[in-house]
C-alpha cells in the first residue's frame, strides 16, 4: 500500500502530496467553520464532478453517489444507505433513487449487495469498486493532462 509518492512534474520539479494534510484540515475548518466539519463531511475526488459527463451521469446521479459516499468511512466497510433515506434527503421518492441505482448498476460504477445483518438489521451495502475503478482513468488522464508524469514512492 503507497502511503505517500512525491510526483516529478513536467518541468522536473517535485511536489509531495501529502505535505499539505495538516493545512488541509486547518484551512477546511477555516473556510466551513467548526460546526459544518462538526457535523460531518466526506473526501469526495473532484474527478468524479470533473467527467460526469463521460461517464454518462446526470445530476440526481452524482447526489446519489455523494449519499452513498457519505456512509463509507472506512475502506473495508462498504455502506449501506437505503434508498428511502437517500430518496427523503432529495425529496424525490424512493422509486427515482432505486431507477438511477439500477442505472449506476448498468454502468458498473456501484453493486448492490444481497442483503445481510448487521448490528441486528438487514442492510444491502454498497459496492463501490466500479466507481473508484472508473475515476481512476479519469484521474490518470487529468494527472497526465497536467503534467504528472511519474510516480516515486516517498520515504
Amino acid at each position: 500500500m503507497k502511503t505517500g509518492t512525491i510526483a516529478v512534474t513536467s518541468s522536473g520539479g517535485l511536489a509531495n502530496r501529502d505535505s499539505h494534510k495538516a493545512d488541509a484540515r486547518l484551512n477546511s475548518r477555516r473556510k466551513w467553520g467548526d460546526e459544518c466539519i462538526d457535523a460531518g463531511y466526506q473526501i469526495f475526488p473532484d474527478v468524479l464532478l470533473k467527467c460526469q459527463r463521460f461517464m454518462d451521469l446526470e445530476p440526481i446521479d452524482v447526489v446519489i453517489l455523494l449519499n452513498v459516499t457519505m456512509q463509507w468511512w472506512k475502506f473495508d466497510e462498504l455502506p449501506y444507505p437505503r434508498p428511502s433515506s437517500i430518496a427523503r434527503r432529495m425529496a424525490v421518492s424512493t422509486r427515482t433513487v432505486e431507477r438511477r441505482i439500477a442505472k449506476l448498476q448498468k454502468l458498473g460504477l456501484l453493486v448492490r449487495r444481497p442483503s445481510e445483518e448487521v448490528r441486528g438489521k438487514t442492510v444491502r451495502k454498497y459496492d463501490l469498486s466500479g466507481l473508484v475503478r472508473e475515476l481512476k482513468k479519469y484521474a490518470e488522464a487529468s494527472l497526465a493532462e497536467r503534467g504528472w508524469t511519474e510516480e516515486v514512492p516517498s520515504s
